[in-house]
C-alpha cells in the first residue's frame, strides 16, 4: 500500500475548521478573557467538533478584530 496525495487531504480537510477557529479566536476580542479561554479550550481539546461548534455559535460572540 502506498501513500497518495489524497491521504493528506483526508486528514487535513476535517482539521480546517479547527485551525480557522483558533485563528479567529486569537485575532478577535471577546467580552471577557474567560470567554476567549473557554472557546480555545473547547476548540483545542475537541478538535473537529469544537471548531464546527465555534463557527456556528461562538463566532457571533466575538466582538471586533484586534
Amino acid at each position: 500500500m502506498s501513500f497518495a496525495w489524497w491521504h493528506a487531504v483526508v486528514v487535513w480537510i476535517p482539521m480546517l475548521p479547527t485551525f480557522w477557529s483558533i485563528w479567529h479566536i486569537w485575532n478577535h476580542d471577546f467580552p471577557n478573557p474567560q470567554a476567549r479561554a473557554l472557546w480555545l479550550v473547547l476548540v483545542v481539546f475537541v478538535p473537529v467538533i469544537g471548531g464546527i461548534i465555534y463557527i456556528f455559535t461562538g463566532r457571533k460572540k466575538a466582538l471586533a478584530k484586534i
